[in-house]
């Protein structure tokens, strides 16, 4: 069984930031897991999903990071058995949402909006492209199911590098 269609980026919206060579950017990804993530996650084990984030600069024939660091946003879901629901917590901005289905939960993390990214010492005369990748973060889970999760397949939710060309100035 395949998860590649399963657990993709279908699209990155990217407009202008407030300040000088920011830039705000959209999401739609798709995210659907195996029935065994599920079962650990409806039996209190959390799940960490990683959007991370580069800026490249093109040197040559090369694509660099130079000064510009990654940059990482986490997800992460827990299933609370006394309310029933999920509950999704933003790491970077510290907020929690409630979900009744998972769906939504999954649905909630797969289509992030506002995220920031900057261009660190741009040069006039250099082309830059951004990237970002999904990836369900096995360390972030308990040291008896990682080795499992590391030779099998099923958990290994990654989009890949998804690819877009900033404009020049």
């Amino acid at each position: 069984m395949s998860f590649a269609e399963d657990f993709s980026i279908s699209s990155v919206y990217v407009k202008n930031g407030n300040k000088q060579d920011t830039y705000k950017l959209a999401i739609e990804a798709t995210i659907k897991m195996s029935q065994e993530q599920i079962e650990i996650l409806q039996n209190g084990i959390s799940l960490t999903f990683s959007y991370t984030f580069v800026v490249e600069e093109k040197v040559g024939l090369a694509w660099l990071e130079g000064d510009n660091e990654q940059k990482t946003y986490n997800y992460t879901v827990s299933y609370n058995a006394l309310t029933q629901q999920y509950v999704v917590h933003a790491h970077r901005t510290k907020k929690y949402e409630n979900f009744p289905t998972l769906s939504l939960a999954l649905a909630y993390i797969a289509e992030p909006k506002n995220m920031i990214i900057e261009i660190v010492n741009r040069q006039p005369n250099r082309a830059y492209r951004g990237g970002v990748r999904l990836k369900l973060d096995i360390n972030e889970l308990p040291t008896p199911l990682r080795i499992p999760a590391y030779l099998s397949r099923e958990w290994n939710l990654d989009t890949g590098w998804k690819y877009w060309e900033f404009t020049p100035w």
